[in-house]
């Protein structure tokens, strides 16, 4: 007995094929990459790094410092009035107070990366998509292409994110000193940065407004211990995984809430900003979280719990 194929009508077919592309664009939509970079260039180094300066104050960006972690890398922090409300928005914005805008020389070109604004704002869970933000950035300096991760995140999920069961989460913190009074905090941190304890060193600092939070971008450009030093952790581990360099994840930042300083625990941090990194990778930095809350705990002046392991 014959089977009668039933004839689906061209209409039909044509609007399933609009709602299936619907889809997919909405789904390309939702999956988030950590990084942009706007572009590259065979321009020098510091030259291209003064014209970036220009292009991002001339587009309205308040640029907040500047360092280089190693040789052939240059990161700028910059702030904005959107970023500082968007950070002033929820009880731990102010990690999402600064944009990072790196240039890294790579066989003979000059990469300028971005932290990507929207995946910033769900991975520091707030308000905000900060779609103005992206678009100012893109204005800028421009929007080649999203990179980071293979597939993306979605920002549901990267708002609750973790890497694997029992790492932390963005709001498992290092708790790093608390002071009889923010004002105390502050100033605790900005003496221990200005006289490098550590080999650390002051890249930015950006004040929330209307809050009692200050987050300070840190340098571990001259840390003697290469378990916390940026260039080992970056340039010699994580970003050997890259062809496309993502050194806009630096610098650390540390933050002064109220009478409390935290840091973002490093196997969020870390994790968030590379998501696809293998265990075989963080193996290599098994020692760098503890480290690294040791080296921010002597900045803050507290007496932190170590903890050592990855």
């Amino acid at each position: 007995m014959k089977t009668k194929r039933m004839r689906v009508p061209a209409g039909i077919l044509a609007l399933c094929g609009s709602v299936l592309a619907m889809l997919s664009t909405v789904a390309s939509a939702a999956a988030l990459q950590p990084y942009v970079l706007a572009y590259s260039t065979d321009a020098a180094l510091q030259a291209e790094t003064d014209a970036v300066v220009g292009k991002l104050t001339g587009a309205g960006f308040e640029v907040i410092g500047q360092y280089s972690p190693y040789d052939g890398t240059v990161v700028i922090g910059v702030t904005s009035d959107a970023l500082k409300q968007a950070a002033a928005a929820t009880e731990m914005g102010g990690f999402a107070a600064a944009e990072h805008v790196a240039l890294t020389s790579v066989n003979g070109a000059v990469q300028v990366s971005y932290l990507n604004p929207p995946y910033m704002a769900a991975a520091y869970r707030l308000k905000t998509d900060l779609a103005d933000v992206a678009a100012a950035m893109t204005a800028a300096l421009g929007a080649e292409k999203t990179f980071g991760t293979e597939k993306g995140r979605d920002a549901d999920d990267l708002q609750k994110f973790h890497y694997m069961v029992g790492m932390e989460y963005f709001d498992d913190t290092y708790k790093l000193g608390s002071y009889d009074s923010y004002e105390d905090a502050v100033k605790a941190v900005e003496a221990n940065l200005e006289k490098n304890v550590g080999g650390a060193a002051k890249v930015y600092r950006v004040d929330v407004p209307g809050k009692q939070q200050t987050v300070f971008g840190v340098s571990r450009a001259k840390v003697g211990d290469e378990r916390a030093n940026d260039r080992h952790i970056m340039q010699d581990v994580v970003d050997a995984s890259f062809d496309i360099k993502t050194s806009a994840y630096l610098p650390y930042q540390m933050m002064v809430n109220g009478k409390d300083v935290v840091a973002l625990h490093m196997r969020f941090r870390m994790a968030v900003w590379h998501p696809d990194l293998t265990m075989v990778t963080f193996g290599k930095l098994m020692s760098s979280p503890g480290a690294i809350q040791e080296l921010l705990d002597e900045v803050a002046g507290g007496d932190a719990k170590k903890d050592f392991s990855f």
